[in-house]
């Protein structure tokens, strides 16, 4: 991991120079009647749906030109994206920036090199979108990415196996882990640890108020409150790992079969996750249990500390500096992702929670009955949450800590690492890889 990380860093600052070394393109005007191409890249084909959606409903009332849409489904864009760079290669105009990536273009303040501001683009209009969802591509005080899902966490759960064995639904996090044990004593699990770096212990942290880095970047994890809210979350993880209530499913193993089959076979009654997990993990993995799930709002603290929900992932997407149509790629994502249609159509579409308040109320989200969930109204669970939803503040060293995290959450679950020496190794591993 080290060592691509480093590979990808000398790349950068080659891409840098040759990109540095003339002007950034302007945006041209086509002419009438011509076809523009835009040319995107993403991680997700779900995208390019999207978008070809809204492109084609552009062209529709456009009699000036049309856009054409060039999409290329790639794993990694900015790894991609720097690459190509250094190779001279052809660059998109448009491109999806997984929030976990956007960290690596930081590095020497490189974002302003590959990306355009968008700031003044956005305008006063950034009140009327969740607030957190905007410190994903956050720079400098400068915003270079639209986020594409509201992402915040809830409780997914089959209310048959609750009810079978008298427990109630958690409301907190210290009813979690006593319904948890209840169900552990009849040999079924409440929920699911895993060694995600956005996973179970990530989401409890950012809920309870902790922060990784600060909004200039600075590690603070192992900092005062930042430091506190993690023993705290991991001691109420051990408990529940101690008393056999959490189903532990390290790695690639997330994303496999394992999970589903422990859902479909009862031996795992729920767990955590976010809006995304609905329509892109869960109901794919588990299609035979439609109309036997629930969701619930995410556990908070007893104590009343931090937020009523959490969040993980997200994608953002963002215009080229190379670009030469950057002022039609605008056009494009600010209908898509800007306007109250568009937030509407992008859950109609592709699933994901609209980012923007006034969508979020809309009673095309609240009102929906989903029938994979009994015919509840889940959309009314995300809008009563979604003002509560806490910012990720991002940092050139968040590669080093996503990895220390996931290296070390298996010693934490094995007990061969307490609470306090979990996040004392995680915060000197990440100082020396980032060479903080």
């Amino acid at each position: 991991m080290k060592k691509c990380i480093s590979m990808l860093l000398v790349l950068m600052v080659g891409a840098s120079l040759l990109m540095a070394g003339g002007a950034k393109e302007t945006s041209i005007t086509p002419k009438k009647g011509e076809t523009v191409t835009i040319k995107m890249w993403t991680h997700d084909d779900l995208y390019r749906q999207f978008f070809q959606k809204r492109i084609d409903m552009m062209n529709a009332n456009n009699k000036d030109y049309q856009i054409a849409l060039d999409t290329q489904i790639m794993p990694n864009t900015i790894t991609s994206l720097i690459t190509a760079s250094v190779a001279g290669e052809t660059l998109p105009d448009l491109i999806g920036v997984e929030q976990g990536w956007f960290p690596t273009l930081m590095e020497d303040g490189n974002v302003d090199t590959f990306l355009v501001d968008l700031t003044d683009k956005i305008g006063d209009r950034y009140d009327d979108y969740v607030q957190g969802r905007w410190a994903l591509y956050t720079y400098e005080g400068k915003i270079y990415g639209l986020e594409s899902a509201l992402t915040a966490s809830v409780l997914y759960y089959q209310p048959a196996i609750f009810e079978k064995y008298g427990v109630a639904i958690p409301t907190t996090w210290e009813d979690y882990i006593e319904a948890g044990k209840k169900l552990a004593a009849n040999g079924v699990k409440i929920g699911v640890m895993d060694n995600d770096p956005s996973g179970i212990f990530s989401m409890m942290f950012l809920q309870r108020g902790g922060q990784f880095f600060n909004q200039d970047g600075k590690l603070v994890l192992g900092e005062g409150e930042n430091r506190e809210a993690a023993v705290k979350v991991l001691d109420m993880l051990r408990d529940a790992l101690d008393a056999n209530a959490l189903q532990v499913v390290l790695g690639n193993e997330f994303w496999g079969s394992t999970i589903p089959t422990a859902f479909s076979t009862g031996k795992v009654a729920g767990m955590v996750a976010p809006d995304w997990y609905n329509t892109s993990v869960l109901q794919p993995g588990v299609a035979s249990m439609a109309g036997n799930w629930r969701v619930a709002p995410m556990p908070v603290w007893e104590d009343g500390s931090g937020y009523r929900t959490s969040v993980w992932g997200g994608t953002g997407f963002a215009i080229t500096q190379s670009s030469k149509i950057k002022d039609i790629v605008w056009d494009v994502l600010n209908d898509a992702y800007m306007s109250l249609d568009g937030q509407l159509d992008r859950y109609k579409t592709i699933g994901f929670y609209p980012t923007m308040y006034e969508a979020l109320d809309s009673p095309a989200v609240t009102e929906e009955e989903h029938p994979f969930f009994g015919g509840q109204k889940i959309g009314a669970v995300f809008a009563d949450v979604a003002l509560e939803t806490p910012p990720l503040w991002q940092s050139p060293a968040r590669p080093f800590l996503l990895q220390a995290l996931v290296d070390n959450l298996p010693l934490f679950i094995e007990g061969k690492l307490s609470s306090a020496e979990f996040i004392d190794t995680v915060v000197k591993i990440t100082e020396r890889d980032a060479k903080l």
